[in-house]
């Protein structure tokens, strides 16, 4: 077997080079190979010259790329958005983004726009807002605006909330772009002029609307977040008097037991799902200091109408991390109610869904049931004293896969590609993301082999990094391993859905990167075993 290559000059890139000419060279040099991690690198090291020239080979290489077209496209955008700015650059990003108008080159849209604005001061993507029947490019100029801080953002969500569409799939496209550019414009909460686009955006949650409890979810959560408002309320009457007279009382709906909790972190998500590792790690047993002194051995009997919570799980049942989140999963599901969606997403080398629910399935007793019989049933493996000793379960730490798939989730299954602005998932998806890992990305879906280029150090296995000596052919993992290109990534297929991302790490995880990705999501984080809870 291949010994696999950490290819430091690919997965930690190399630091900018002292001229454009060495660039240049280590970008055709990184074009030639079949790794993406490759070719993200030499593109990167290209960007960061921001030179003219070094903008057009780049938009020919988006326009032309043959190997991995979407991913290409998405890091390409991003590194326009980086590296590429003010009116030179605009012209030539307008032309490119007028070129090229399918679903997948929304990104493209978004961190162009942003170049545009600058030089222009929004008049473009207001235009856009105003004049294109493209909902994708709206959506991603509003976005755009958003990231900004352009003055024209307010005039922007007044023009779309006064021609709100009607399907469904539209709306949440528009409003997944509206309360992010909301919320990164919080500090604007007393402007005048922005108050007008405020005003425009609460409106939506007028009966007459007739927005879907998610939709309302997710206006609430951003109302909430942007103005402080001490509940999440669904009708404008109490955000509007919080606008006006900033003391409006929270109301007690008397649901709060209801509520679905994981690892303690509580959620008023409508659909969620539950992502979780499956590496091989996971097959360590838990830290002495996770069992709590005195622990209860079996499911006490709760009270009738109370539902099970931490204090009810099976420690004579635990042993292993895997078997710590099984048995919180339990828990957390049981205290779903009937109408709400949920979907367990695992990740090891690869990614996937439960048997039992492939898609986002309602929460049902029935659908609990047969979820937990399959999760009880999953084995582990003996452990292998080189590549897992601590038992083997499914692998690597395929983190960037898992979220994918979760972000792509519908009620009938997975969209593989240009998920986040699909329409079933833009209606169907998830609202909320539990995302739980003991560790650190270790694995992609990008990876392949090729020759061994020399670089950076060979290991047996990506997941505990033991040294092996060099071989001819070697394996190579793509650009997602990078703690950078996750949380950009997660950016990406968040920017029209406004998912709210938990994520809960024990052992090795590293809870820096984990409060990144939660803060993408403007989620919690938890970690297993701190006595002070999520430190958010």
């Amino acid at each position: 077997m291949a010994a696999l290559a950490t290819a430091l000059a690919g997965q930690k890139e190399a630091k900018e080079p002292s001229s454009y000419d060495t660039a240049l060279a280590r970008y055709h040099e990184c074009m030639k190979r079949k790794a993406l991690t490759h070719q993200t690198e030499g593109r990167k090291v290209l960007a960061t010259t921001r030179r003219p020239e070094a903008l057009k080979i780049l938009i020919a290489d988006y326009a032309e790329a043959k190997a991995y077209p979407e991913y290409s496209r998405y890091t390409l955008a991003t590194l326009f958005g980086r590296n590429f700015d003010g009116a030179p650059c605009a012209v030539p990003l307008a032309a490119l983004r007028q070129a090229c108008s399918k679903p997948v080159d929304t990104w493209l849209w978004v961190n162009s726009l942003g170049s545009q604005i600058r030089a222009d001061s929004g008049e473009q993507a207001l235009a856009i807002v105003h004049d294109d029947k493209n909902l994708l490019h709206k959506a991603a100029a509003i976005v755009a605006l958003g990231q900004t801080r352009s003055a024209a953002l307010s005039p922007a969500i007044v023009t779309v909330c006064a021609g709100f569409p009607a399907r469904e799939a539209d709306r949440n496209l528009l409003l997944g772009a509206m309360s992010g550019a909301i919320l990164e414009n919080k500090s604007k909460a007393n402007d005048e002029q922005f108050r007008k686009g405020l005003v425009a955006y609460i409106g939506l949650l007028a009966p007459a609307v007739k927005l879907t409890a998610p939709a309302k979810l997710q206006i609430a959560r951003h109302l909430q977040w942007t103005l402080g408002g001490p509940a999440q309320f669904v009708d404008p009457e109490s955000w509007l008097a919080l606008l006006q007279h900033g003391d409006v009382k929270p109301r007690t709906s008397g649901n709060t037991v209801t509520q679905p909790r994981f690892f303690g972190i509580e959620s008023e998500g409508e659909r969620l799902c539950y992502v979780i590792d499956m590496s091989d790690s996971m097959c360590k047993e838990i830290a002495p200091g996770v069992r709590p002194k005195g622990a209860v051995t079996g499911v006490r009997k709760k009270k009738d109408g109370l539902l099970p919570d931490e204090s009810d799980l099976p420690w004579d049942r635990i042993r292993t991390r895997f078997d710590l989140v099984r048995e919180n999963l339990r828990i957390s599901l049981q205290r779903l109610g009937k109408d709400k969606h949920f979907c367990i997403v695992w990740f090891g080398d690869e990614s996937g869904t439960l048997e039992s629910c492939k898609g986002m399935v309602p929460a049902t007793r029935s659908n609990v049931d047969r979820v937990m019989v399959e999760l009880d049933a999953i084995p582990t493996g003996r452990p292998d004293p080189v590549k897992a000793p601590d038992g083997v379960l499914r692998g690597k730490t395929n983190m960037h896969s898992g979220l994918r798939r979760a972000f792509g989730l519908s009620t009938k299954g997975f969209v593989d590609e240009v998920a986040y602005v699909d329409p079933s998932t833009l209606t169907e998806g998830c609202d909320t993301i539990f995302l739980l890992t003991d560790g650190v990305p270790s694995w992609d879906d990008f990876h392949v082999q090729d020759k061994d280029y020399g670089e950076g150090k060979t290991i047996v296995d990506s997941e505990y990094g033991a040294a092996a000596p060099r071989t001819p052919i070697t394996t190579y993992w793509g650009p997602y391993n990078d703690p950078e290109w996750l949380v950009e990534d997660v950016a990406r297929m968040n920017a029209f859905r406004r998912v709210r991302i938990h994520c809960i790490g024990f052992g090795e995880a590293n809870m820096q990167f984990l409060d990144r990705l939660a803060a993408v999501g403007h989620g919690d984080t938890f970690e297993v075993g701190n006595k002070k809870g999520d430190g958010k």
